[in-house]
C-alpha cells in the first residue's frame, strides 16, 4: 500500500526552475511584443486618419468642391478673430468641423499619441489640420511659392497628419485625394 507522503508533486526547486524559465521566455517576448502593439496603434491611427479623409470628402462635396477651415489649435488660432468660413461660421477645430459628417471623438485620437505626448488633450485632437489646405478645390488645389500660386495633384497635397513622429519617429497622414502613408 502506499503511502500518502509518497504522492507525485512538485519540489520547490522544480517550481522555481519552471517560474523562470516562463519569466525568461516572457522577457524574451516582450521587445516583439512591443512592436506589435505599436503596429497595432499605428493601424488604428491609419484608419482614424481614413474617417477623416472620407470627412473631408463629404464636406467638399456640401461646399462647392473646397475644404474646410479649419482652426490646428483653437486656443491658439491662426485666423484673426472674425474670420469666416465659406459658409459664414468661424473656424474651429478638427472634431467640431467634421462631426457632421460621421468624425467621432476617437478618430481625432491617436493611439499612439495618447501614450506619448497626448496632444489630444492638449489641443483636442491628436491630428494637426494643415491650414495651407484651407478652403482649397479639393481636386485641383492651389499651393502659394513666393505669392505665385501652382496647381498641385491632390495626392501631393498632405491636409492632415500626426503633430509628431509617435510612430517609431514617423508621422501618419492622410492627403487630399484620401490615401493616407504610414511609417513602414
Amino acid at each position: 500500500m502506499k503511502r500518502h507522503s509518497e504522492k507525485a508533486a512538485f519540489t520547490v526547486i522544480e517550481l522555481i526552475v519552471t517560474v523562470f524559465i516562463i519569466a525568461l521566455l516572457f522577457s524574451l517576448s516582450m521587445p516583439s511584443i512591443r512592436v506589435i502593439l505599436g503596429k497595432a496603434d499605428s493601424i488604428a491611427c491609419v484608419s482614424n486618419l481614413q474617417q477623416i479623409g472620407l470627412a473631408v470628402q463629404g464636406y467638399a462635396q456640401d461646399n462647392d468642391g473646397n475644404m474646410p477651415m479649419i482652426e490646428t489649435d483653437p486656443s491658439n488660432p491662426v485666423y484673426p478673430s472674425g474670420s469666416l468660413t465659406p459658409d459664414n461660421t468661424t473656424p474651429v477645430g478638427l472634431y467640431d468641423t467634421l462631426k457632421d459628417y460621421g468624425i467621432t471623438q476617437k478618430n481625432v485620437q491617436c493611439p499612439s499619441d495618447l501614450k506619448a505626448n497626448n496632444y489630444y488633450l492638449l489641443k483636442g485632437s491628436s491630428y494637426e489640420w494643415r491650414p495651407y489646405a484651407d478652403d482649397e478645390p479639393i481636386n485641383n488645389p492651389q499651393v502659394y511659392f513666393r505669392n505665385n500660386p501652382r496647381n498641385v495633384s491632390s495626392s501631393r497635397i498632405r491636409i492632415c497628419q500626426d503633430f509628431s513622429g509617435v510612430h517609431n519617429g514617423r508621422m501618419n497622414a492622410v492627403y487630399c485625394d484620401g490615401h493616407v502613408t504610414k511609417p513602414k
